[in-house]
């Protein structure tokens, strides 16, 4: 809070001045008042500075005068007092109004007096508001911390700031989300931004309103802006105050539609805001990290089986949102961590954030039990998102067995249609009929989790019982035994393949697979039908019987086998 060159004229000695040219630049503001009397004042030159000349050192110099009120300008001063033109250049060139005019910078002349008479009086009333501005700094953060103190909420702060700026405030989170806002009583809302939160009542993305160049400015600079917006009739200024702890950004505070920038008062009331949200954010976020420590634990504890008491599972299941009488499902979800989406960047060189990566998953699982209406729980458990589905009641086992695969794979489509195609892998256990088997339910998730990351590429969706054969291969055939096994079943073929470079074992394995079927094997393998023949002949030659009559399962239990031993 300052004062301009036109309330200066209201003060003291610059009553008598005269307003010669540069009327357009009254409303600069005013920090201090200098004098200039020397030909190279302009290193001196101050922003906001009133000066102060009676020209003696240039007074006979019209290019250096004119040259003085550029550098003026040019550094920022406020305007030029001539002082007492009749004693000392003996007129005023008019050269020197025009110019003043051109660059809108006031230029005052004075009668024949002391610069004290202007000096004292326009400095007292200057230090006067400085002493205001900063006691009203210091109300406003004493009361908005004192708002967070006593522990009331965002909703109390945007109110408490919309009665100090007379505005309506909103408040968006650091993902740029509007979670709030507040309006003068008895305002009705006309900004299209603040009509649509109030209409919609939820969050809104600001990227649906404002370009992405604004908002990542705002994001990673941390600086007020204000963005221009509005008709060819009418133009609006919408108002981004950042809402920073340290080099955290946090969100922002929008007044929205405003006609003219917030005066300095306004905009003390703005930091003050600001700065409180943030420490109510901080503040919330201790809380909140100290019950996800407590909520880890449990989740950790419940699905690793180290819970044995029954009565404790069902008392620190109802702290944390879980019905301990219901049947559940377990779903284990992962990001592939290998895939260039979750590397450092992606094919087109974009950067990525890890962080915000698994952030957008674990909202994107919320969103889609809520889109099919299911009832459930995602936590962060053991390093994944662990997904806790609660079956509908009821539901015998072979039913509860189906709504869970079939909640899965819809799980899996709503995931892979707003996640760009960034590989995700989930894998579901088998119906727990209780609380207690959550564990062995995670530990079912967890091994065919496991499976589909040796099976397949890519991304993936498996239950325990799509699975069950692989389970058995695994079980039952240790690793160390898996390789000699497949070396025995295939052994003709590998030393072909090792002595001619050949492919007969894949052809082989991809025929199988292709359910004997040379169309979808030549497919497959993007082969000439001739040159697949070929090969299914020699192969037919090495094991001494015909590929179409041949005992599959070993040959498959072989090949599953080395893939899971890999």
């Amino acid at each position: 809070m300052t004062i301009t060159v036109k309330d200066a004229l209201q003060i003291g000695g610059l009553l008598k001045a005269k307003v010669l040219a540069g009327s357009n630049g009254l409303d600069n503001e005013i920090q201090t008042v200098d004098i200039i009397d020397v030909p190279d004042a302009a290193i001196w030159f101050r922003r906001d500075s009133l000066l102060s000349t009676t020209f003696y050192a240039l007074k006979d110099n019209i290019n250096a005068q004119l040259q003085m009120l550029e550098d003026i300008k040019a550094c920022g001063g406020a305007g030029l007092i001539i002082f007492s033109p009749e004693r000392y250049i003996s007129h005023i060139d008019k050269r020197l109004i025009q110019k003043a005019d051109e660059l809108n910078l006031p230029l005052l002349q004075m009668p024949d007096c002391s610069y004290i008479d202007v000096i004292v009086p326009v400095m007292s009333q200057i230090i006067d508001h400085k002493v205001h501005a900063l006691e009203y700094a210091q109300e406003v953060h004493s009361m908005m911390t004192d708002i967070v103190l006593k522990g009331k909420g965002l909703q109390e702060l945007l109110t408490s700031l919309t009665g100090l700026i007379q505005k309506p405030v909103l408040m968006a989170d650091t993902n740029l989300l509007l979670i709030g806002a507040a309006s003068p009583p008895g305002e009705e809302p006309t900004a299209p931004l603040l009509k649509q939160w109030q209409d919609v009542g939820r969050r809104l993305p600001l990227s649906d309103f404002y370009p992405s160049g604004l908002l990542n400015e705002l994001v990673h600079e941390k600086k007020p802006a204000y963005y221009q917006h509005g008709s060819a009739e009418t133009d609006y200024l919408d108002f981004f105050f950042p809402v920073v702890a340290g080099d955290n950004f946090y969100g922002a505070l929008i007044i929205p539609d405003l006609d003219t920038e917030l005066d300095k008062a306004k905009t003390v009331a703005m930091e003050a805001g600001a700065m409180a949200i943030a420490l109510d954010i901080l503040k919330k976020n201790a809380i909140r990290e100290a019950e996800r420590k407590n909520e880890l634990d449990f989740f950790n504890e419940l699905l690793l089986g180290n819970i044995k008491n029954r009565e404790n599972i069902i008392s620190q299941s109802k702290q944390f949102g879980l019905d301990a009488s219901g049947c559940y499902y377990v779903i284990l979800v992962e990001l592939n961590k290998e895939s260039i989406y979750y590397c450092n960047k992606n094919s087109n060189g974009l950067e990525l954030n890890k962080e915000e990566l698994e952030k957008k998953l674990f909202r994107l699982l919320h969103y889609a039990l809520e889109k099919e209406s299911a009832e459930g729980i995602v936590v962060e458990a053991l390093g994944s998102l662990v997904i806790l589905v609660r079956i509908p009641e009821k539901a015998d086992d072979e039913a509860a067995r189906v709504y869970g695969s079939e909640l899965l794979f819809k799980i899996k489509k709503t995931v892979g249609t707003r996640m760009e195609n960034v590989p995700v892998y989930m894998a579901a256990g088998d119906y727990c009929a209780d609380i207690e088997r959550i564990s062995s339910g995670y530990m079912e998730a967890w091994e065919t989790i496991d499976l589909g990351k040796k099976l397949f590429s890519g991304d993936f969706a498996l239950t325990y019982s799509d699975m069950a054969p692989y389970h058995l291969v695994k079980r039952f055939l240790p690793n160390t035994e898996n390789p000699n096994l497949y070396n025995n079943t295939y052994e003709p073929l590998i030393q072909y393949d090792r002595e001619k470079s050949g492919e007969l074992v894949r052809t082989l394995e991809t025929y199988i697979e292709s359910n004997f079927s040379r169309t979808r094997t030549a497919d497959k393998m993007h082969l000439h039908r001739n040159s697949l023949n070929y090969r299914l002949q020699k192969i037919e030659e090495l094991l001494g019987q015909s590929v179409d009559s041949l005992d599959t399962f070993p040959l498959l239990l072989a090949s599953i086998s080395r893939r899971l031993s890999t």
